[in-house]
């Protein structure tokens, strides 16, 4: 959010999943802190990787299924789960599946509905 203006246009939810990100440094472990049919947040549990414009992470839904997404990396900084403070970055998906996104649209969905 940028002077106070959302620019998102697709909703965001806080769903906990599973995030490895591939870096040139290796492999970078975390979790989501909010997901859309667009992009994520993800807590990381190690210090800030160092990511070029395409990156590749691999995601794995809330029934246990694995997708494979290319990024790139919109935001970086600091995020307080738990009253802990985490290192964080924000990524746009910019190379999914047809049936990853719908598995992300219904993830999404179902939150609203339960």
């Amino acid at each position: 959010m940028k002077n106070g203006i959302e620019r998102r246009r697709h909703l965001r939810v806080p769903l906990d999943l599973q995030v490895v990100l591939k870096t040139p440094q290796g492999v970078v472990k975390g979790k989501t802190a909010d997901i859309s049919v667009s992009g994520l947040a993800v807590i990381l549990f190690l210090e800030k990787p160092e990511v070029g414009n395409d990156f590749e992470i691999t995601l794995r839904s809330s029934q246990g299924h694995d997708m494979s997404v290319t990024c790139e990396r919109v935001w970086s900084g600091k995020i307080i789960s738990n009253e802990i403070v985490y290192n964080a970055i924000g990524v746009r998906f910019t190379k999914i599946s047809t049936g990853d996104r719908k598995i992300i649209a219904a993830m999404v969905e179902e939150y609203y509905l339960v």
